[in-house]
């Protein structure tokens, strides 16, 4: 039985993205696993533009132009939330409560918004701890 069975959606990070895409990302393996799940199980993956912009970006500066244009031309395989004003200012407020201790970014607390309304805490593929920090289910 996969980590996966029994999820219909998931949520995906930039590390998510990131370890998918490049062979050299220590996660790699393990992205490609997780990643086989969810064409088998036939689950749908969620994101949004701020994940976007982070994981094309990261691919870019950390590994190269066909890394960030491999992801950017399989966009299409996702579902990209498109935020609401009303998301954007309870991210802020969740960075407020949580930024000074924890260190979490505002793309984390806007993503823990979406899980948590839109998304009805669907569990979130990720391979940092900052998902975690926030209470979320996480498949790592």
């Amino acid at each position: 039985m996969g980590t996966l069975t029994g999820f219909s959606a998931v949520y995906c990070d930039a590390s998510f993205f990131i370890a998918l895409f490049s062979k050299k990302d220590t996660e790699h393996r393990r992205a490609l696993e997780l990643f086989g799940e969810v064409k088998e199980g036939r689950i749908s993956m969620h994101t949004c533009w701020f994940i976007v912009s982070e994981a094309m970006t990261v691919l870019l500066y950390r590994y190269g132009y066909s890394e960030a244009l491999a992801f950017g031309q399989s966009i299409h395989l996702y579902k990209i939330i498109n935020c609401k004003e009303n998301h954007y200012h309870q991210a802020i407020s969740l960075f407020n409560l949580f930024g000074k201790d924890r260190k979490i970014s505002f793309v984390d607390a806007l993503s823990h918004v979406l899980i948590t309304g839109e998304l009805k805490n669907i569990p979130a593929i990720s391979f940092d701890r900052d998902f975690k920090t926030l209470g979320l289910t996480t498949i790592s």
